[in-house]
């Protein structure tokens, strides 16, 4: 039987081409779909794993005044008690406040976080997993390429990233200023470079010399929170929302692309749209390819049945001569889709969207904005693409299945 039905189908091979090629082209479009929207996900989601942290939690509202020690852009306070609630949730495994704040010195503005120094596993400045801990020394950490990192009882004293440091020409054990009054000493140089990062800056200093600069008490403007489950975060967030207000902004790798960037999420949900008529459209002509393949066939079908074919062997000889077109189709629109899902990603200029960037435009450090797409082969969608691959041959070889099984074998012998 597989040897009849091969044959059948390399002999007919202009039908059988025209079969293989439709469903290729919308296998590849449906693998290409589903492979780019997967990346971005996961390139977006690198933004708040660069960080640690399963959601980012901000107040929003009009920007302030210029000062020389200003929030970000539209950032609002919120109180640092807020930070203590949170870790008191069951569903939270760790938190972190972070202070964010423009300081301008002889007019040329520095970005300074003030980070708990304790909280090594999570934040801006993240040195270790969590599943690390804080076994690494502040010496041997992998983000501090120089000095050491911040200890706990550290006052005035900073971190420099690298392209800071180079840019102003400071080093360890160097005293810079930040903002116009105070002056930290460089304890450490640290390397955040290859990520997109939320909250990113170029300094960093003590959480409460930073709450000190500002001069509001005790507060922060971006607090980063590890869940214990990820099931868990419309429970946090409605919780969140309560305790700061309407102004609540909640960043998650569910909600940032749908919340800062629409038009991705339009366009993604576009082209699933599009692959799926696609497919609707070749499933229609292979089915009426396969229809009129009976029609030509009938004398063949005639003789099959007098020399004692069954019904449901003919039915089957038809199945198989269209799972024939699925599989190879499958294939070759699966490794077009991920061909053309690569290309893609080499061609890509994605970055953090801009309601995320806590630098100002006339910053010296151009800040790391480009999301980096890494294009995987997903077994997941490979499966997805061959199972609609024979779904399509299946569906189409049915059909002419049904109709072959259902001739009369005196009325097909007599058109011989």
């Amino acid at each position: 039987m597989f040897r009849y039905a091969w044959k059948s189908f390399t002999r007919r091979r202009t039908r059988s081409s025209l079969a293989v090629t439709g469903i290729a082209l919308s296998v590849a479009l449906l693998i290409a779909v589903l492979s780019i929207s997967n990346s971005v996900q996961e390139a977006i989601g690198s933004a708040l794993g660069a960080a640690g942290a399963d959601m980012v939690v901000q107040k929003r509202v009009k920007p302030c005044p210029f000062a020389e020690v200003k929030l970000p852009k539209d950032l609002a306070e919120i109180p640092a008690d807020l930070v203590g609630k949170l870790e008191a949730m069951e569903q939270v495994e760790s938190v972190s406040g972070v202070l964010l704040l423009w300081a301008f010195w002889q007019g040329h503005p520095t970005v300074v976080a003030g980070i708990d120094p304790t909280k090594k596993t999570i934040g801006p400045v993240r040195i270790s997993t969590r599943e690390e801990g804080d076994k690494e020394d502040e010496k041997s950490c992998c983000a501090v390429k120089e000095g050491r990192y911040l200890v706990q009882y550290d006052d005035n004293a900073a971190m420099l990233t690298k392209e800071y440091a180079e840019a102003i020409k400071a080093s360890v054990g160097d005293m810079i200023h930040l903002g116009p009054k105070e002056m930290f000493k460089v304890v450490g140089i640290v390397e955040l470079t290859g990520t997109a990062r939320i909250a990113e800056a170029q300094a960093f200093i003590p959480l409460k010399a930073a709450q000190r600069m500002y001069g509001q008490g005790e507060i922060v403007d971006t607090i980063f929170i590890a869940l214990k489950r990820l099931k868990d975060t419309d429970l946090v967030a409605a919780a969140v929302t309560q305790w700061i207000g309407p102004e609540t902004s909640i960043t998650t790798t569910e909600n940032v692309d749908a919340g800062t960037s629409a038009v991705a999420n339009v366009t993604r949900k576009s082209l699933l749209g599009v692959s799926v008529l696609v497919m609707v459209f070749v499933l229609l002509l292979l089915v009426r390819n396969s229809l009129s393949a009976v029609a030509e066939r009938l004398s063949e079908v005639g003789l099959l049945r007098a020399i004692g074919w069954r019904r449901s062997e003919v039915s089957r000889l038809f199945v198989l001569e269209e799972w024939f077109a699925g599989v190879i189709g499958g294939v070759v629109g699966c490794t077009a889709g991920w061909m053309l899902s690569v290309a893609y990603s080499k061609l890509a200029d994605l970055e953090l969207p801009e309601a995320l960037n806590s630098q100002p435009p006339c910053t010296p450090v151009a800040p790391a904005r480009s999301l980096m797409l890494a294009i995987t082969p997903d077994l997941e969608v490979l499966a997805i693409g061959l199972l609609t691959a024979l779904l399509i041959g299946a569906i189409a070889g049915f059909a002419a299945s049904g109709r072959a099984s259902r001739l009369d074998p005196a009325d097909a012998l007599r058109r011989l």
